[in-house]
């Protein structure tokens, strides 16, 4: 078999071969259930490894010009960098455009979005909404169950962090500034002591 995505296939396989094997028959739900779902994670960290290879593969060579306007022309392949998501960790291959005494410039990191971090914006995310809930330790723990994935806690308090530095930006981005007209306010009093 060929083609992108052949890792994810023969996870697929194996997945369905152990589901259809006797060590599988012989487990509680519970035991399949928890099988299941950390095999499972890695047939989903597969599908998405394969697909940024696919799109290593599919990289064009383009014109690159940096933010003072000088073109970049030198450009090298087999770039890569660790990106840990809520699958897993995979890489992310991809074109650098360099000139020298200049940072690396890579646009495939740009049409991904990627953090300058490591860390996935689903990872961030999770990270976020459990650090909000309680401990920093128990953001840790409940990132592990839900991801298999280990952040330590110190990401964990950093990624927490940077996801609140844009609140006040966003709400003073979207509260409506005095005067500009744009609602009204009504307010409707049952003046009844019930």
């Amino acid at each position: 078999m060929t083609g992108p995505f052949v890792a994810s296939r023969a996870r697929v396989e194996e997945l369905l071969g152990w589901l259809e094997g006797d060590e599988a028959g012989t487990l509680t739900h519970a035991e399949l259930e928890g099988t299941v779902e950390v095999k499972g994670r890695e047939v989903l960290r597969q599908f998405f490894q394969d697909h940024l290879d696919l799109r290593a593969q599919r990289e064009q060579r383009g014109e690159v010009v940096d933010a003072g306007g000088v073109a970049r022309r030198r450009v090298e392949t087999g770039h890569h960098r660790s990106l840990t998501t809520v699958f897993g960790g995979v890489e992310v291959n991809r074109f650098a455009y360099r000139r020298l005494g200049q940072a690396n410039l890579h646009p495939a990191d740009g049409v991904l979005n990627l953090p300058v971090e490591r860390y996935s914006h689903g990872l961030r995310r999770l990270a976020a909404i459990e650090s909000s809930r309680g401990s920093f330790e128990g953001a840790v723990e409940a990132i592990g169950q839900t991801t298999g994935s280990h952040v330590a806690k110190r990401q964990v308090e950093q990624l927490a962090r940077s996801a609140a530095t844009d609140v006040d930006d966003f709400y003073d981005a979207s509260a409506p500034k005095p005067g500009t007209g744009g609602g009204v306010l009504v307010l409707s009093v049952d003046g009844k002591a019930s």
